[in-house]
C-alpha cells in the first residue's frame, strides 16, 4: 500500500501532473466565480511546464545530479557488479526480444566492466510492480537475457535478484543475496548517472564498499547557448522530471530513515 500511494503521489506531483491539477483548480475557481484566482492558476500550470520544458533549466536540473560521480579510468577489483533495473523494456507484442530502454547503456556498461575482468560477476536486481506494469518474469530476467543474447555474457556469471520494486530493495535485497552466496559487499554500482548520487547513499547505509560507475548520462558537462537552449523542448521536460523524481526519493527515503 506504501508503494502503491507513493506512485500515486509521484505522479500528481510530477510536472505534467500538477500542471494538469492547477489548470482544474483553475477551472473550479472560475466556476465559483473567482476569476482572479483562477488567471493565476493558469499561469502558473502554464509556465511550469515552459520553465521545465526550457532546454537550459533541464540541463542545469540533471547536471546538479550527474555532476556528482564522474566515470573513472579504471576500478579496483570488487567481488561483484552490481546492475540496476529500470532499463530494459520486456518481449510483450510486437516486440520478440528484450529491448533496452532509453537507460539501455546500463547493461552494456555493467557487461564491458565484466569483460575487463574487474569483478567474477554481475548481480541483476529488479523485479516488477504488475499493477504498474505486468510482463513475464522480472527486470532482472530481462536484463540477464539481454547481456547474454546481445553482449555475449555467459549465464553462468549472472546472479539474479529479482524481487526488488525500488532502490531500497535492490540495496538490502541484493545485500542478502551476497550473504546467502558468500561474496563480500565491495561493488561497482552500475546505474544511471542521474540516479547514481541516490543509490550509492542506498548502498552504502547497507554496508557496502562502493565504486560508482555510472552510465546514460543525459547531459553534457557544459550546455551552448542557442537559440534552441531557451525553446521548450519534450526531451528536456521528461529530462527535468526524471532530475524532479530523484530529488523526490531523496527527501522521501532520508524521511523514512534510509540515507
Amino acid at each position: 500500500m506504501v508503494l502503491f500511494l507513493s506512485k500515486l503521489i509521484q505522479s500528481l506531483a510530477y510536472p505534467v501532473g500538477l500542471s494538469v491539477a492547477l489548470a482544474v483548480a483553475a477551472g473550479v475557481f472560475m466556476v465559483l466565480n473567482r476569476r482572479r484566482t483562477a488567471i493565476v492558476l493558469i499561469f502558473s500550470s502554464v509556465g511550469l511546464v515552459l520553465i521545465l520544458s526550457c532546454p537550459i533549466i533541464s540541463h542545469a536540473l540533471v547536471r546538479s545530479l550527474e555532476s556528482k560521480y564522474d566515470p573513472p579510468e579504471t576500478f579496483p577489483k570488487a567481488s561483484a557488479i552490481v546492475l540496476l533495473g529500470g532499463c530494459t523494456k520486456p518481449p510483450v507484442p510486437p516486440r520478440k526480444h528484450v529491448e533496452g530502454s532509453n537507460a539501455g547503456d546500463r547493461m552494456v556498461n555493467a557487461a564491458r566492466l565484466l569483460k575487463k575482468g574487474y569483478a567474477p560477476v554481475i548481480v541483476a536486481t529488479g523485479g516488477k510492480i504488475p499493477y504498474v506494469y505486468d510482463f513475464p518474469g522480472s527486470e532482472a530476467r530481462c536484463m540477464a537475457s539481454f547481456m547474454e543474447e546481445v553482449c555475449g555474457i555467459d549465464s553462468s556469471s549472472i546472479l539474479l535478484e529479482d524481487n526488488a520494486k525500488d532502490t531500497h530493495d535492490n540495496a538490502t535485497m541484493t545485500a542478502a543475496l551476497l550473504q546467502k552466496q558468500g561474496i563480500k559487499k565491495d561493488i561497482i554500482l552500475v546505474t544511471s548517472a542521474m540516479h547514481m548520487y541516490r543509490s550509492v547513499k542506498l548502498f552504502k547505509k547497507c554496508g557496502f564498499t562502493v565504486f560508482p560507475a555510472p552510465a546514460d548520462f543525459r547531459a553534457d558537462k557544459t550546455m551552448p547557448i542557442k537559440i534552441f537552449s531557451i525553446l521548450p523542448s519534450v526531451d528536456a521536460l521528461s529530462d527535468a522530471t526524471d532530475a524532479i523524481h530523484e530529488y523526490y526519493g531523496l527527501i522521501a527515503y532520508r524521511m523514512m530513515g534510509w540515507l
